[in-house]
């Protein structure tokens, strides 16, 4: 295990915020195929309905919208660690909420190590590092391999409207891995869905990133609602790449692959300075057993002004 480096900041590039630095890696695997480009995460979401449940903690609550008042993100920077810790308790979907207000009021672009493992069809896969950049708009994704690439070494998704191919999917642009690979061809444009991609992995590209990890998580929770069935609490502090976190657990009644529900028991981290959703652990079984997937972002460095010029193959 790699000495994580204590907090601090520096400049990058620009880059303007606290760098997120590691002690424990748990790392990903990313299996991204050549014949359809693909990124991480979790089953695609069943229709959703509405409505959270006040306090977003157990099954049984009345449901009603779950909203954040303007005022409270705006005051979320002066917030203690104390305050948000007894938020944390008292209402941890209101934490996830004020996590995600303070995301798209302040992030613009970001680099990171991503790490990710995941069981697909049964086999869990090899665990994968891969050093991306991040932008919000146009939402642009470039990944590039660091450790136990399979069949793709670097994927590059510019959400811009002009990756389409003739059929109006969206593309991202594909370097294979392997030297023989690449005497065939340097790099191709590929559709990021289908059942090709699916098969591939539990996320596409264009749903990488803290907003959409924050989505996803808000998707099946108002499924869970809606049908009486979310438990949602605050499971204490956690530490994710050397950096304390709050750590909240779900509990869902998963069926297995295919059911409505993306996994049993999920462990959500939310870095305690950033509020950001640094790591994600899901499992088959409520009691943590049988692992799904583990997705951890690490070496954050927020705003650091990434231009065209860092998304070009």
């Amino acid at each position: 295990m790699r000495q994580g480096r204590p907090l601090g900041s520096f400049g990058i590039q620009g880059c303007e915020v606290s760098v997120l630095t590691a002690t424990h890696r748990p790392v990903f695997a990313i299996a991204v195929c050549v014949i359809a480009a693909t990124i991480v995460g979790w089953p695609k979401p069943v229709a959703l309905a509405a409505a959270l449940p006040e306090g977003g903690v157990q099954a049984d609550s009345a449901v009603r919208v779950h909203t954040l008042a303007p005022q409270t993100a705006v005051l979320a920077s002066t917030v203690d660690r104390g305050s948000l810790r007894e938020l944390a308790r008292r209402d941890p979907l209101g934490l996830v909420e004020l996590g995600l207000r303070r995301y798209q009021e302040r992030v613009r672009d970001y680099r990171c190590v991503f790490h990710k493992q995941e069981r697909i069809d049964g086999k869990l896969g090899a665990q994968e590092e891969i050093e991306v950049r991040f932008r919000v708009e146009p939402t642009s994704v470039f990944m590039v391999w660091r450790r136990n690439a399979d069949q793709v070494r670097r994927v590059l998704f510019i959400d811009d409207g002009r990756s389409l191919d003739s059929k109006g999917r969206k593309q991202a642009r594909v370097e294979p891995n392997g030297a023989i690979a690449r005497l065939f061809v340097r790099d191709i444009m590929l559709p990021i869905n289908g059942k090709r991609a699916e098969s591939a992995s539990r996320r596409t590209i264009d749903e990488f990133g803290f907003g959409q990890t924050f989505r996803l998580f808000d998707r099946f929770n108002r499924v869970a609602a809606q049908r009486g069935e979310l438990v949602v609490r605050y499971d204490g502090e956690g530490e994710i790449d050397g950096r304390p976190t709050f750590r909240l657990v779900r509990l869902l009644p998963y069926t297995g692959q295919g059911g409505m529900y993306p996994e049993a028991r999920l462990e959500f981290h939310l870095d305690q300075e950033t509020l950001l959703p640094t790591a994600v652990f899901a499992w088959g079984k409520a009691d943590g057993a049988y692992l799904l997937g583990s997705y951890v972002f690490t070496d954050v460095q927020l705003n650091c002004g990434l231009s065209d010029a860092d998304f070009q193959f």
